[in-house]
């Protein structure tokens, strides 16, 4: 129980932050976004390591096990979030969530096979009315998008006008965004799982195992993605406003705060229930976030919701109790 009401936790820190980052975009590019809190991310944990004065267990992980750990950051966090960013940036933060919280399909598939993880049939029935709800919520907003065009255009839309609609390149893209980003995320937490138990074995102090896990993990995630930001300025696209404006000290702080509470925070809480609750579990309540992120989106980015988007959270909160209980 203690695992999965961590996982709520990180998944609110993740929403939060999220939501935060959205009053940046103007500014700021989504590389950029996930390159700083990264850099966050990174002094905190090798701060707290410090005063920790367990600078030594660092170095008493086998290399394999720091590649796993550096292999888990790039697909959970140098692809993961820097596609969920990119999709956010198009989408919002509703759609983009329920969208790429369908990762949770993978991480049971992927557990399956590597864990050999025993078959149970409240997790899938959790993953069926999770899946439903992040859907529903997920049409809601395309259908609601599609009415605003149609007041706008005044045309009345056939199936075969939606269905264009739909598979129109500036709609797919970042759809494709979301499900790079799921991928991303299952794969990293997989591959967390595994590394954080082997810690457990070889330090023998499970509480401090997510800590180490990070303080390994974030640094080579920040030289990734300080390449990635170098690269973007050094090949700047005109037609991105983010990258022409200097950013302003309102966006400096909003970033500051969100990469505390989503980076520092929020990887820790995260790392720790993938290692107490297992991948599976946490990726269930994790697909809840557009629940918590209805609410938020709403009174800071003025978001609203359907009766279909209601029916989505309904089914959502469904299958987490279904998961705790």
């Amino acid at each position: 129980m203690i695992g999965e009401l961590i996982a709520i936790f990180a998944v609110l820190t993740f929403v939060g932050s999220n939501v935060m980052y959205r009053k940046t975009e103007h500014e700021v590019t989504p590389t950029f976004i996930n390159f700083f809190r990264t850099g966050i991310g990174t002094l905190s944990f090798i701060l707290i390591v410090l005063l920790l004065n367990r600078i030594n267990l660092l170095f008493i992980i086998p290399w394999e096990l720091w590649l796993l750990l550096i292999l888990s950051f790039v697909f959970g966090q140098v692809i993961g979030d820097t596609a969920y960013f990119i999709a956010q940036k198009e989408l919002g933060t509703t759609i983009t969530l329920a969208i790429s919280m369908t990762f949770p399909l993978f991480t049971f598939i992927l557990s399956l096979i590597f864990f050999r993880e025993p078959f149970k049939l409240n997790l899938v029935f959790s993953l069926f009315l999770i899946g439903a709800g992040v859907i529903t919520i997920s049409k809601s907003k395309i259908k609601k998008d599609n009415i605003i065009k149609e007041k706008k255009t005044e045309i009345q839309g056939s199936i075969k006008a939606r269905i264009q609609e739909i598979f129109k390149s500036d709609f797919i893209k970042p759809i494709g965004f979301c499900f790079t980003a799921a991928i991303g995320w299952a794969i990293g937490a997989v591959l967390i799982q595994f590394a954080t138990v082997q810690i457990d074995q070889i330090i023998q102090i499970e509480v401090l195992s997510s800590i180490i896990g990070n303080a390994i993990r974030f640094p080579f995630a920040l030289l990734i993605l300080g390449s990635m930001v170098l690269r973007e300025n050094y090949f700047k696209n005109d037609n991105d406003n983010s990258l022409k404006h200097k950013k302003s000290l309102r966006s400096w702080i909003i970033l500051l705060i969100a990469s505390i509470i989503g980076t520092s925070l929020g990887a820790y809480l995260y790392t720790e229930s993938v290692h107490i609750a297992g991948a599976n579990v946490v990726a269930l309540i994790a697909s809840a976030s557009p629940l918590f992120a209805l609410p938020l989106t709403y009174f800071i980015n003025k978001e609203r919701i359907t009766k279909w988007g209601f029916l989505g959270v309904i089914l959502t909160i469904s299958g987490v109790i279904i998961i705790l209980f």
